[in-house]
């Protein structure tokens, strides 16, 4: 418990003290974002969050985290996806360009640590469906998936930053029930990183004096994603097993199904599925009037409730229901997004006369 809340207090402070160094260079480099087009901020942000979270993440595992072959491929890889990402923050690589990228780096973990899907668990209650050979690229889509999928969600402060604080916090937690602490460290050390960036995305103001606002940037949050998308399936499958194949699922259930209910409704309409718009989750909330602090508080919330029930219904009920379960959010989910424009217009109504009274 103890090495727990240092690595906690040791990353926060080296990520804030690197966001503090680093906010001066931003400007140099130009490694920001301006306003303009669906860009409707304030001012020049630096685009540093990534960079510092990943140097936090790296400073404290490489001092006080064992270094297997696990940690050292993990940071050299993420160190790879987050150089990506500051090239495309910089200069707004191509959409194939990234790709590309990611599919090296996905390969890294893939067939360097040979981390791969082997079964997805008794989720139709007939035993386990293993997958064989297909792990492999499964896995590589997997990681790919997640990664875009929260890299899609970072649209609002604070957004992406609580999802992956919470989903972190989840996984130390899964990974404390088993006997490789290596893991739950890691996760642990981005907690503290991310809580420290958080303090001055959401708190921080273009141009401020004391407290300036950043931004994660495509290198954080594409960071995060590959992060978490590792995590979850080396902590689902052999020889680790610190949690059933369905647990991953919901650890990742929130931002995977807005990102395929997006492409889906993009190509749907003929347009490409890589097209930004503001058709996800947080811009529906903003417009139905739930606010900013509102919409950042019900999505992490909600994660927050998928982490605790996907966890506690494994524990307590077959895979299969648990699964079951998955099914019927996402079925939920399309039914919410089909029907935006009631939940908006309801949202609108509920809070113009909560104002009123």
């Amino acid at each position: 418990m103890e090495k727990a809340l240092a690595l906690l207090a040791i990353s926060f402070t080296i990520s804030f003290v690197v966001i503090k160094l680093l906010k001066p260079l931003a400007y140099w480099a130009e490694l920001v974002d301006k306003p303009g087009g669906r860009k409707n901020h304030k001012g020049v942000i630096p685009l540093i969050g990534g960079l510092a979270i990943y140097a936090a993440v790296s400073i404290s595992t490489f001092f006080f985290i064992e270094q297997p072959l696990f940690i050292r491929l993990f940071l050299l890889a993420g160190g790879l996806i987050v150089f990506m990402g500051m090239v495309d923050d910089r200069y707004e690589l191509s959409a194939r360009f990234r790709l590309v990228g990611q599919l090296l780096v996905c390969g890294i973990f893939v067939y360097g640590l040979d981390i791969k899907i082997t079964n997805f668990g008794n989720i139709f209650g007939v035993g386990d469906l293993t997958v064989g050979w297909l792990g492999y690229p499964l896995t590589v889509l997997s990681l790919m998936g997640v990664m875009n999928a929260f890299n899609m969600m970072d649209g609002m402060d604070g957004l992406v930053g609580s999802i992956c604080m919470v989903v972190f916090a989840g996984l130390a937690y899964l990974f404390a029930q088993s006997a490789d602490v290596v893991p739950q460290f890691l996760c642990l050390t981005f907690v503290g990183a991310i809580a420290a960036f958080l303090i001055f995305n959401i708190w921080g103001e273009p141009g401020g004096n004391k407290l300036k606002k950043i931004f994660m940037g495509d290198a954080g949050s594409m960071f995060l994603g590959l992060s978490i998308g590792v995590l979850v399936i080396y902590g689902s499958q052999e020889p680790v097993a610190a949690f059933e194949p369905v647990t991953a699922l919901w650890l990742v259930l929130l931002p995977m199904t807005d990102m395929f209910t997006i492409m889906y409704r993009r190509i749907k309409r003929g347009r490409s599925p890589m097209d930004p718009d503001r058709t996800h989750i947080h811009h529906i909330l903003l417009r139905a009037g739930f606010g900013k602090n509102l919409t950042l508080g019900v999505i992490a919330f909600s994660q927050l409730a998928f982490i605790f029930l996907g966890a506690g219904v494994v524990m307590s009920a077959p895979e299969s229901v648990s699964f079951v379960l998955v099914v019927m959010v996402v079925a939920g989910y399309q039914l919410l997004m089909r029907r935006s424009w009631k939940f908006i217009r309801w949202g609108r109504r509920f809070f113009l006369s909560s104002c009123k009274s």
